[in-house]
């Protein structure tokens, strides 16, 4: 059976572009994530799937309708599919009305295809110039979902780059990392910086939340 192609959002751009270079924000992010304000998520999950935006909005008082969703190592592993079991859940969140935006700053491709077709294209895929963690891409989410920050979640795997949403007004839902089985070694030694710093400013996320006091729904 053949699948319907891909047609991500490039309202923004005029060609899809890999977003995952250096740029000046992400430069940038590490010393925003210092400030305690920058570095907290509202809930810490071991999974995905863990996630029920009804019981957040219950425990937080809020009144989430949006999500902006990382893809790799949030709900697939780094540059694979995204697991079947994420795909289910996001299309039980569409059909609990959630609005539902992938952002990623890799290109797009048709491992998003599934989430796509099991959603009937609810689900949309968000480029845009402004690379995570520029608050204005996220902003950018948004507006495509019709929503207010304060209404729309942002939830991913790292505060580098997905934790930028919190500079534009955005709560954060921090995943834990997917394990990507039979990486490369050479892929993985390359990745050791990035995964170094995700795991730095985890901890001190953690040791904000102790020090502070601060309320994180953990599951």
């Amino acid at each position: 059976m053949s699948m319907t192609p891909l047609t991500p959002n490039t309202d923004n751009i005029n060609q899809d572009i890999s977003r995952e270079g250096l740029t000046k924000e992400k430069l940038l992010q590490p010393l925003y994530l210092l400030k305690p304000s920058n570095n907290y998520a509202v809930a810490k999950v071991q999974k995905f799937v863990h996630m029920r935006i009804e019981d957040l909005n219950e425990l937080l008082g809020k009144e989430y309708e949006g999500i902006i969703l990382d893809v790799d190592e949030c709900v697939a592993p780094h540059h694979g599919e995204i697991l079947p079991e994420n795909v289910e859940h996001i299309a039980s969140m569409v059909q609990q009305g959630i609005r539902v935006v992938i952002f990623s700053n890799m290109k797009a491709s048709d491992r998003y295809q599934s989430v796509i077709d099991k959603t009937n294209g609810k689900v949309k895929v968000h480029m845009s110039k402004h690379a995570k963690p520029d608050s204005r891409g996220f902003t950018e989410c948004c507006e495509k979902m019709e929503l207010p920050p304060e209404k729309v979640m942002m939830v991913g795997d790292n505060f580098i780059t997905d934790g930028g949403a919190i500079r534009a007004g955005i709560d954060f839902v921090k995943v834990e990392p997917i394990k990507t089985e039979n990486e490369p070694i050479g892929k993985k030694l390359k990745r050791l910086p990035q995964l170094a710093t995700r795991w730095f400013y985890e901890k001190l996320s953690n040791l904000y939340d102790k020090i502070l006091k601060r309320k994180v729904i953990r599951t």
